[in-house]
């Protein structure tokens, strides 16, 4: 049962606690967006970008998708998730409580995302704390690639910043 506390600062959005939030669409990572997130990132190495080397050395046929990759891949896969927005003046990524990156994504393999508000906390009057149960899926895969516990601030319309 949700505190009545944030049920009456945030009532459509405590009314999802403990329910999926929706699924994004499929993305594919190829070799140049691996690349990108290197040069970018500075985490290069032969089993993100060296697709002979990788496969010499792991057993995953190739290159694989770092595992910051796929968590910055969250925010572009929760764009299409359509939250309740009364009485929220803005959102702010407040980080992780929990990542585990569980399974090697491939070169080439399709991923996305999966969203559960497993929490939804008031802090004062003016905020809300909400956790999200994010999940990376890869295509044809037999278990995720990564799950997250993300945390997002709710600063309150009229609340005190």
């Amino acid at each position: 049962m949700p505190n009545p506390e944030i049920a009456d600062l945030l009532p459509g959005l405590a009314a999802l606690r403990g329910r999926n939030l929706g699924v994004s669409g499929w993305k594919r990572i190829d070799q140049a967006d691996i690349d990108e997130f290197s040069a970018l990132t500075g985490d290069a190495g032969p089993i993100h970008n060296n697709p002979t080397e990788a496969a010499r050395i792991a057993p995953y046929g190739g290159t694989i998708v770092q595992g910051f990759m796929m968590l910055s891949c969250l925010t572009g896969f929760a764009k299409n998730l359509r939250l309740p927005q009364d009485g929220i003046a803005f959102r702010l990524n407040y980080g992780f409580d929990r990542v585990r990156i569980i399974a090697p994504v491939p070169v080439g393999s399709r991923i996305r995302g999966s969203f559960r508000l497993k929490d939804l906390v008031a802090k004062g009057t003016g905020a809300a704390l909400m956790t999200i149960e994010a999940t990376v899926e890869v295509e044809g895969g037999d278990k995720p690639a990564l799950v997250a516990d993300w945390l997002a601030y709710l600063q309150l319309e009229g609340g005190t910043k």
